[in-house]
Formats: C-alpha cells, sequence, structure tokens
C-alpha cells in the first residue's frame, strides 16, 4: 500500500494504580530475524471468499455463525456480512457518502446481539445501530444517534453494556468518555492520560491525545478494560469491579510526537500497537515496532501492519509472543477453536487464518519485550 494511505489511516485524525512497569528493549527487528532463525514463524492459511470485495479490511468481529469485515477504503459499503467460519458472503451495509444514514469515515463495529452491530462513523460524529446481521437477510438501520460534540475525533469504542459506550478521549482532558447510547449524551469521563510528562498534557493536551491515539477492547464479561497505543509501546488494563490500573510500558517507550504550531500532535517515533483483543483467558495485541523514519524510506514497498503478536494475562504478564509469516492491521481470536484471523491489507486476499490459540499458556513474570 502507499504512503499517502498509510497517512489515511494514521491521521484522521478507574482511579488507583498499582504503577508502570518499564522493559529493557528489545528491537522489533530483532525479535523477528530471531523467529526467523530458529524457524519458528507462524505459518498463516489464505481465507477464499467468492466475491472481490476488500481493499483495506481493517476489523472483524465475529458473534456465533456470523463474521462482519470493516473495509476502511470500499468504495460502496463499509460492512460486509459472511458467514461463520466458512467465510460465505452475505450482504454489506454501511454506503459510504454524505447523505442521511451514510457514512463518511467509518471507524469501528461491535456485535450488541446476535443480529445487532453498532457502527461508529468519525466523519460524522454519529453512531449508527443495525439490525438483521444474518444470512438471507438484508442488514437494516435501526437507529441514528448523533454523539456529543464533547465526543470530537471519537476513533476507536467499544460497549460496556446496552446502553453506555466508552470512547478515547480525543480533547486529553482524560483517557476515557463514556456517552449513551440512546441520546448520545456524555456521561462522564475517567482516567488520565499516563504520559511522563505532566507539564506537557497541561499545556497541549489535544496534542497529547492524538499522540496517544489508542484502541481499546473489553473482556466479554466487561470486567475489564484493556487500552493500546497506536504510536507507542504501551498497554493498560482497568478493571471496572476494583477500579485498579495496571500499566505497562514496553522497550519502545512511550509515544513519542511532536507539537505542531497549530496545536496537532504528530507522530515522530513509532507506528505501534494496530489492534487488540481480550477474551476470557487473555489480551492479544499485534504489534509493528518500525520507526516511521524507516517506513518512509521504503515508500511504496512498505507493508502496512504488524507482525508481532504478544499475548498477554489478564495482570499484564506476557506469556507468548509470536511472530506471523506477514503483517497484519487487524485480529479476531476464536479461543475455543483454537484460530486466529488476521487482515492482510497489502494483500489481494485479505482474510488470513492461523492455528494457534487452542492451548493454556503457563504465566509468568516476563514484561512486554
Amino acid at each position: 500500500m502507499k504512503n499517502k494511505q498509510l497517512l489515511c489511516v494514521l491521521f484522521p485524525l478507574l482511579v488507583a494504580c498499582t504503577g508502570q512497569r518499564h522493559q529493557q528493549q528489545v528491537s522489533s527487528e530483532s525479535i523477528i530475524e530471531e523467529a526467523v532463525r530458529k524457524g519458528e514463524v507462524l505459518k498463516g492459511e489464505i481465507v477464499p471468499i467468492d466475491t472481490a470485495l476488500f481493499r483495506y479490511a481493517y476489523r472483524m468481529r465475529v458473534q456465533g455463525d456470523k463474521a462482519v469485515i470493516l473495509d476502511l477504503h470500499n468504495a460502496d459499503y463499509y460492512y460486509h456480512v459472511f458467514t461463520y467460519p466458512d467465510f460465505q458472503y452475505q450482504s454489506s451495509f454501511g454506503k459510504r457518502g454524505e447523505g442521511p444514514g451514510e457514512s463518511i469515515y467509518a471507524a469501528n463495529i461491535r456485535f450488541a446481539g446476535q443480529d445487532t452491530v453498532w457502527v461508529l462513523d468519525d466523519g460524522k460524529g454519529r453512531m449508527y445501530q443495525y439490525s438483521g446481521i444474518a444470512g438471507g437477510k438484508t442488514p437494516k438501520q435501526e437507529k441514528d444517534i448523533l454523539l456529543d460534540k464533547c465526543l470530537f475525533r471519537s476513533l476507536d469504542f467499544d460497549l460496556k453494556d446496552a446502553s453506555t459506550v466508552v470512547i478515547p478521549d480525543y480533547s486529553g482532558e482524560n483517557r476515557f468518555s463514556w456517552a449513551s447510547l440512546s441520546s448520545g449524551e456524555l456521561l462522564r469521563k475517567s482516567e488520565q492520560i499516563p504520559v511522563s510528562d505532566p507539564e506537557l498534557l497541561r499545556e497541549s493536551a489535544p496534542a497529547v491525545a492524538q499522540g496517544w491515539n489508542s484502541f481499546v477492547s473489553f473482556s466479554p464479561d466487561k470486567k475489564i478494560l484493556v487500552s493500546v497505543t497506536q504510536f507507542g509501546d504501551r498497554l493498560d488494563i482497568y478493571s471496572m469491579a476494583s477500579q485498579k490500573h495496571i500499566g505497562e510500558l514496553g522497550g519502545d517507550g512511550e509515544p513519542q510526537f511532536k507539537v505542531s504550531p497549530e496545536g496537532y500532535g504528530l507522530p515522530a517515533g513509532r507506528i505501534c500497537y494496530y489492534d487488540v483483543q481480550v477474551t476470557d483467558n487473555y489480551i492479544y495485541a499485534i504489534y509493528d515496532g518500525r520507526k516511521f523514519k524507516d517506513i518512509m524510506k521504503l515508500a511504496d514497498a512498505y507493508k502496512q501492519g504488524g507482525r508481532i503478536l504478544r499475548i498477554f494475562t489478564h495482570e499484564g504478564n506476557v506469556v507468548k509472543t509470536l511472530v506471523l509469516d506477514r503483517p497484519i492491521a487487524g485480529i479476531y481470536v476464536d479461543e475455543a477453536a483454537g484460530l486466529l484471523f488476521g487482515m492482510d491489507v497489502n494483500a489481494d486476499e485479505q482474510i488470513v487464518k492461523y492455528s494457534t490459540c487452542n492451548r493454556q499458556y503457563t504465566p509468568s513474570k516476563r514484561r512486554i519485550r
């Protein structure tokens, strides 16, 4: 993919704490080279589909016997429904456009029931609920919610329950915003961005929030909320019950960015996490780690996505680091089936299947490396 497409993706621009832990740096390049040398690279299998759909398959969600895939650059529709696990195409929805009920910039998708999803349109600051996510049906838009104006630049979300959505706070005032799914009203904000320079946060809060752009995932039982940073080696785990916070800072460090004269936070270090998913047993996150200056040197040869799959316990301990045979931008883990699905945005056939997750890993005291 071209670097201008990379920029389109990158710049569409809970209280007690157990502390922050930092590890000595081991570069992603070294991790990959070591896995190649030892013959420990995990091989993927292309999942063929019976129609040419994808331009940039970014996120995949599964509920029962159906899967929905978000395609960021599709010319007509953002969301595509398939049977699962055999991936027979069923329908598309979420028309791209500026008209009523259409989306300008789709950001994510979450199931809210067996055949219902919520989707986020950052371009309009709206959330839509669709029903009829099933074979033989055409998904129907049921709700159109205008989000509170305080929730500007809503780039990711997850559902706490049937009435509440959590969205990373792009103002920099807090880490998260919580809004109503019935009115779009801001209900509250929580947590602070754990930046090491509090003075910078006070002076340039929106720029810090942009530099700390995060992806979020709730555990299936909604007991923990996990956040990973796109431009830094940072994992945060928040307990909904105890209000405890575990912060993990990996060897590549916290997000590095420059504050532009206009007050924007422009990433200046590395592209790090691409996606995160919390399951009943573990936290799975896909990691890149390459420096922006090295990415720019590659020009059109650069392949987007991360090759390093980190698997954590719910307490933040690394139990396994796997190296994949190609970079992927989005993940879905089916723990019961022992499968990992990756979105390879660099290929024509973009769904890749890995057999890796049907095991119980032994917890250790190792931190991120």
